[in-house]
């Protein structure tokens, strides 16, 4: 019996006691008083046996000899159900790291390799923000720690001092303009939605390293007095293309000087400019969502895995339900760049099931682009291409600027390689880079009347040369790349003049008009 009805059956029998003693020690007092007394006794010792009655049949209710294990929180299930992906297959978890970019994975390919008689004049750079959390709410999403590894450690955290010391000043306060109240890395080493991570910050302090090395200490295209007019940045405003920059740029300057640069913002993802009102945009956009519709219809596996997963990862039972392959793509990459366990409920996501996604989307992605697709790509990076092929006019007739920077998302890389009619590509992962290198060719200066014909551009992206599937340009091979007797690509150009005249002329021949205006109304 518990302790709390001891102490209520010696709390009756002390009363009756009481009450004894009272009667008798009072033998002078009416009878009348008496009874009074006694029924008020009773009273107190009815209620007392009532409550005593209510937690006998208490305890009994409570006290199973067998008790059945507790249910187990989702959470709980996330981090002691699911197996370390560490114990998964090896095989598939290696493939499907890259798809992170880890810091470590970032590294020099064939940027500036061209050379005599060739020299740099000017480079853009268009990248995609570093690693983030999912753009939508997940389950247990906070159980995934997105903090800094020790990958460069010493260089990230000398990062953050400088950064944090560098914003105490009224001049770098004035270059960030619109981006003032935006915090300059991320605070927390939780996964939080569509922020920047700590990995995110590594990538592209990696990445502008490495090519800081190339363009600056190799070629020599920036001193360390750059002028203000020497370095162009555009930057759309999302905290994490923001962060992304700030990382980049502390990493690929010269001199940590950030306010002798010009820091624009766009509120385009296409860095569309002037050129982004087009009524014809969300048509096709509306017509690709059905051709990609009907290709996963031709994979029913797909659609059943997605069926699957869904229930183990969105945030409620209530929570709309996530169809979209490429949507549970990116959350499932949220868990496994941050070697987080992958969740479980009812039963849990394999690794084999992201390597599913990850190969379904690579698929997809090395179809022939389609109709609507090409020509929603063209429309949103119509004004980026514009900017492109200004930048370079002025690099070639002014020698400035040296570096345009555009720092974007994936959907920028995405459109700006359709548009420009590469024919497939790797999807963009986190920090992936397209760079545009302008060449001089000083050996023909001065001989042609049309000095422009001296200037050749390549077109990189993720270190892969994409210049020779230009089909607008009549590219050039300059250098093969081999490996032994094997060759490994090779290094093409392709005049400047072409890209002005196929934005001018030939862009919007597949429309049936010649203008921008009208290919958004027709």
């Amino acid at each position: 019996m518990h302790v709390h009805q001891e102490y209520l059956l010696q709390l009756c029998a002390s009363l009756t006691t009481l009450l004894c003693l009272c009667l008798c020690a009072a033998p002078k007092m009416l009878w009348h008083k008496k009874i009074k007394a006694l029924r008020c006794y009773l009273l107190v010792l009815g209620w007392l046996g009532s409550l005593l009655l209510f937690l006998s049949y208490w305890q009994v209710e409570t006290e199973i000899p067998h008790v059945s294990p507790p249910i187990m929180r989702n959470s709980d299930k996330l981090n002691h159900a699911s197996p370390p992906l560490q114990h998964q297959d090896k095989n598939r978890l290696k493939k499907i790291m890259k798809h992170c970019n880890p810091p470590e994975r970032i590294q020099k390919h064939t940027e500036g390799a061209v050379h005599h008689p060739y020299k740099l004049t000017g480079i853009l750079i268009a990248f995609r923000h570093g690693d983030r959390g999912p753009l939508i709410q997940v389950r247990n999403i906070s159980t995934i720690h997105c903090g800094h590894r020790d990958f460069d450690k010493n260089y990230y955290n000398r990062f953050l001092t400088d950064i944090k010391n560098a914003s105490k000043e009224n001049a770098f306060t004035n270059f960030l303009g619109p981006f003032v109240k935006y915090p300059l890395y991320p605070s927390s080493t939780m996964c939080t939605i569509g922020h920047l991570t700590s990995q995110g910050i590594a990538q592209h302090l990696t990445l502008g390293k490495i090519l800081k090395s190339i363009y600056f200490n190799d070629m020599h295209l920036l001193n360390p007095d750059f002028k203000s007019d020497d370095v162009i940045v555009h930057c759309t405003k999302f905290r994490r293309t923001f962060q992304s920059l700030m990382a980049f740029l502390y990493a690929f300057l010269p001199s940590f000087n950030m306010t002798r640069i010009r820091l624009n913002s766009s509120k385009n993802v296409h860095f569309c400019n002037n050129d982004c009102h087009c009524e014809k945009i969300g048509y096709y956009d509306q017509k690709h969502d059905t051709e990609k519709h009907e290709y996963r219809k031709s994979h029913p596996g797909i659609i059943e895995l997605v069926k699957k997963i869904n229930p183990l990862i969105k945030a409620h039972a209530l929570s709309p339900d996530i169809t979209n392959p490429s949507v549970i793509r990116d959350v499932l990459l949220t868990y496994v760049c941050h070697n987080s366990p992958l969740p479980c409920r009812f039963n849990c996501v394999g690794i084999e099931d992201v390597s599913s996604l990850l190969s379904f989307e690579e698929w997809e992605a090395k179809q022939k682009r389609t109709t609507s697709q090409r020509r929603g790509a063209k429309l949103k990076s119509y004004g980026l291409l514009k900017s492109i092929v200004s930048y370079m006019d002025a690099m070639i007739g002014d020698e400035k600027p040296k570096v345009v920077i555009f720092s974007g998302h994936d959907k920028t890389l995405k459109s700006l390689l359709d548009s420009l009619g590469v024919p497939s590509y790797q999807a963009p992962y986190y920090a992936s880079r397209v760079i545009f290198e302008v060449y001089q060719n000083t050996s023909s200066q001065g001989v042609t009347p049309n000095y422009k014909s001296d200037y050749h551009f390549r077109v990189i992206f993720n270190g892969k040369d994409l210049t020779k599937f230009l089909p607008f340009c009549k590219s050039v091979v300059i250098k093969q790349l081999k490996s032994g007797n094997v060759k490994k690509g090779s290094i093409s150009l392709c005049p400047v003049e072409t890209l002005s005249r196929y934005i001018k002329g030939d862009y919007f021949l597949e429309f049936n008009v010649n203008s921008f205006k009208a290919a958004c109304k027709k």
